[in-house]
Parts: C-alpha cells; structure tokens; sequence
C-alpha cells in the first residue's frame, strides 16, 4: 500500500460526493481497517494535520500528500477530495491504460464539487429531474444538526458509492480493451464498421453510423443515432432476423453472415465528427 495511516477525518454535517467517493476510492483499493471520524472540531483537525498516521480529507484547509492532508477549499485551483485521493492511489485501483476512461468520471465530480467549467450554468439547461452522480450522492444527507443520522447516512451513501466505483473500473477497462481493438475493425464499403467483439468506444470515435458487432442473442446491428439515421424496418425480412427495436437504433440477427450481408445494403455515411453533424 502506497498510504499509511489507521485513522481518516472528514468533515460532518452536510457530505458531499467528493468526500464520500474519496474514502471509497481508499476501500475499492484496498485500504482498510482505518477508524472514521466525521467532526470539525478544531482540536481534533489541528492534532490530525499535524500526525502522518491520520489522512484527512476536504477539511483542514491544507493540501499535504506527504502528511495525508487532502483539503482543497484553500485553493480554486485543487482538484476536490475526491480528485486528489484518486491521484494518490490510481495505480492501486486500474490499469494506466484504463485511467484516462476512469479519469472523465472523476473530472465531473471535481466539476461539481468546484463549479468548474460553469457546470452549474450547463445543469440548469437539463430537464429539472436530471441526476448525476454527484447530486445521487447527495441525495443521502438528511438533517445535518443530527450528526449521528449523518454517520449512518454517510456510511451509506459510501456504500453506494463502491458500487458506482466498481462499474466505472469495468467500464474504463472495457474501453481500454476496445480502443486496442478498434484498429482491427473491419469496414465494408459503405463505411460500416464490424467488430468481433463488443465496442464500447465506437460512438466516440465518430468515425461510422452503423456498425455490426456480437450480441447475446446473435448479432446485432446498431446506428450512433436515430436522429440521423436508423435501422430499417426492412431488417425484419432478412434472413436470420429475430428482433429490430422499434426506435431503430438496433436490430439482431442470428449469425455475423446474416448481419454483415444486410448491413452491407444500408446507405453509406462518410465519418460523423460533431462539428460535422447537421440534425434535420
């Protein structure tokens, strides 16, 4: 283990993603065994900052890997808890070649947690239900003058964030596997790409509208967005058909020869960079 220590301070009262996903990121590496305690009592803080035994996080208003300090309300320009903490531990959690994937999801929690990037502004344009997972988090505090329903809350809201941690390493993984194998696609000559495994990256690349790759039930074809184009409902008469979501952005057949042979007869699209896509 890179960190040594056997106690870990935050603040209490009202929790934020950022501290709640720093002390996951600490157990989804392997750190354990560490007692918590939530308080922002000045003498327990002051004795914390001052011991190399005892990590704190976003309180304390010092930035100090050296001595476990992790705060970053001192300075505009920090990373939040939570981005500190993973800068200290990333090796610990997934491969380098994973981190840049793992690394987007981390950047919004920053984003949200310091109003970077006007991220505040941009949430406002979303529809008034929208969710992400900083605002999930937060949705755990309840009164913050109960501090012993805090604790508890704030365990759970850890808890929660474990298992978003763990889906965003499968996912960043995943992504780090089909960008090797992305250059191994192969294009037919109306510009659509099949894939021998599943990709989780094509839609980024903007490079295809359609593309073939396998599926639990078979083959399946898909376009990056109805919008612009769709799968015909045409699909249902080619051989080996067995399903065509009614939206039209996939349809499966039963055999990859089934689905290269139809998919050959979609209409050709050049490369769909976003400063290229004209919504109709």
């Amino acid at each position: 283990m890179k960190l040594k220590f056997n106690r870990l301070i935050t603040h209490d009262t009202t929790f934020h993603a950022d501290d709640v996903i720093a002390v996951a990121l600490l157990i989804v590496a392997g750190y354990d065994g560490f007692s918590l305690s939530r308080t922002r009592d000045k003498a327990t803080v002051e004795e914390a900052l001052r011991s190399s035994e005892t990590l704190i996080l976003d309180t304390g208003m010092a930035y100090d890997p050296v001595m476990l300090n992790f705060d970053h309300h001192q300075d505009k320009n920090l990373l939040s808890a939570a981005g500190l903490i993973y800068n200290e531990i990333k090796d610990e959690l997934l491969a380098e070649e994973a981190q840049p994937y793992f690394e987007k999801w981390i950047s919004s929690i920053d984003a949200i947690d310091t109003n970077r990037d006007h991220i505040y502004h941009l949430w406002d344009q979303l529809p008034s239900g929208f969710r992400h997972t900083s605002s999930i988090l937060g949705g755990f505090n309840r009164d913050p003058s109960n501090a012993e329903e805090q604790d508890r809350q704030f365990g759970q809201a850890v808890e929660m964030a474990k298992s978003i941690i763990l889906n965003e390493i499968y996912s960043a993984t995943k992504k780090a596997e089909s960008e090797r194998q992305y250059a191994s696609r192969v294009v037919l000559e109306n510009n659509v790409a099949v894939f021998d495994d599943y990709s989780t990256v094509w839609k980024e690349k903007r490079d295809h509208m359609f593309v073939v790759m396998p599926h639990a039930n078979g083959w399946q074809i898909q376009t990056i967005d109805t919008a612009l184009d769709l799968i015909p409902e045409s699909i249902s008469l080619a051989p080996g058909f067995s399903f065509r979501h009614m939206s039209g952005f996939m349809a499966t057949l039963d055999t990859k020869e089934n689905a290269v042979s139809f998919a050959a007869t979609l209409p050709h699209h050049p490369s769909l960079h976003k400063n290229e896509v004209v919504y109709q």
